[in-house]
């Protein structure tokens, strides 16, 4: 076995060295909590500069689509779907017949 003639072998780190991300995540996590009332979409913008990554992810999982319509257009599938005359279907049958109709490009 070589040894590296710098440094000691007890010196030697066998433990992988975090990443930023991780980093980032650690220092996150010993920020204090924030008030209720606190506007979470403000707080990511002035905390940009320092948590980069988190801040990406969080305008990415914070933001709320603007419209109702994808949830109105399922409801309507599903209406087409569960009839009066077809009022016996099983719940998982129904579940898999809304997710052939809205998935038509998964390939059966």
């Amino acid at each position: 076995m070589k040894r590296n003639k710098f440094l000691p072998l007890a010196k030697r780190s066998t433990t992988p060295r975090p990443t930023p991300a991780e980093n980032e995540v650690t220092l996150y996590l010993n920020q204090p909590c924030l008030q209720n009332d606190c506007d979470p979409l403000g707080y990511w913008k002035n905390k940009q500069p320092q948590f980069p990554v988190l801040t990406s992810l969080a305008s990415k999982y914070l933001a709320i689509p603007a419209t109702s319509a994808p949830v109105e257009i399922l409801f309507s599938i599903a209406g087409k779907l569960y009839r009066p005359e077809r009022c016996n279907l099983s719940d998982t049958r129904f579940e898999q017949l809304m997710m052939i109709r809205c998935n038509p490009q998964i390939p059966q």
